[in-house]
């Protein structure tokens, strides 16, 4: 039990102390803000150096390592020189055949040697432990995003390159003919009318050929229904309300007719009448 303690706290120490590059003290006070191809050569010369700096022996095999594993730095590492994930990404990271035969040589050397003990927590053939892939995964994500990020900023800059290119060329050519230009601007117009016809006269002709397969499917097309506009709905009422005014007119002629008949079958009505009779009668007898 104490054995795997001890092996856990040198582990943890051992961590602590990768957790910075070799070189990160020595970069700091001399090469800070250089390009992390550039450092080595920066660390190397001390006039270049921002402050007096001394370089520790482990800063000077780290410097080894970086100028002996360029290449494999360029190509599996991500361009990380100086890195706190470099020797990482050398030893575990990457698989041994992949490297070069100068790599592989100085980082025997190179490298600080593990902590007794340690070996009792590798996982695998290849010497990682799960903390190791985790690691290795992050830094593969980070390194995904990165170079996405990269291929979209260049692609960017292309485009607009090529843009403020075309810009400035058609300028050139408007001053230099103006009446070149106006033409060639007119006969992109027409291009444009034309290809808007092309493309109408495509989309008619898909719908033309959905319409047969549908068709020929015996599928009814909604296109091919007859529209109901309402016309015919509005026509009914119409129709209906005509029969009416029929009806109601009917019977208000009915009514009329009835009310006169009412008056002159009353009673005044009658005496009225037979005085007229005999008024008209006594006249006949003289």
């Amino acid at each position: 039990m104490s054995a795997r303690w001890a092996a856990a706290v040198l582990l943890v120490l051992c961590n602590r102390a990768l957790a910075e590059h070799p070189c990160a003290n020595e970069v700091a006070s001399a090469c800070n803000e250089r390009p992390a191809a550039d450092i080595g050569a920066c660390l190397k010369n001390p006039e270049d150096h921002d402050a007096p700096t001394d370089i520790s022996s482990e800063c000077t095999d780290f410097m080894a390592l970086n100028k002996g594993c360029a290449e494999d730095i360029e190509s599996h590492c991500d361009g990380n020189h100086f890195h706190d994930d470099t020797i990482l990404c050398l030893t575990k990271w990457t698989p041994a055949e992949n490297l070069g035969e100068k790599c592989t040589k100085v980082l025997k050397w190179a490298v600080p040697a593990a902590p007794e003990g340690e070996d009792s927590l590798i996982t695998d053939e290849l010497g990682m432990s799960e903390k190791d892939y985790e690691e290795k995964k992050e830094w593969q994500k980070k390194r995904r995003e990165a170079r996405g990020d990269a291929i979209d900023r260049i692609a960017m800059k292309k485009a607009d390159a090529r843009k403020e290119e075309d810009r400035v060329a058609l300028e050139e050519y408007q001053k230099a003919d103006p009446e070149g230009y106006a033409a060639m601007i007119q006969q992109q117009e027409e291009e444009k009318k034309q290809q808007a016809a092309f493309k109408k006269q495509e989309r008619a002709r898909a719908a033309a050929l959905e319409r047969k397969k549908k068709k020929d499917e015996g599928i009814e097309d909604e296109n091919d229904k007859p529209k109901d506009d309402g016309s015919a709905g509005r026509g009914k009422p119409k129709k209906k309300s005509s029969w009416l005014y029929s009806i109601m007119s009917f019977v208000i002629i009915a009514g009329i007719g009835g009310l006169i008949y009412v008056f002159v079958s009353s009673p005044k009505g009658g005496a009225q009448g037979n005085r007229q009779k005999q008024s008209g009668g006594g006249k006949k007898k003289r």
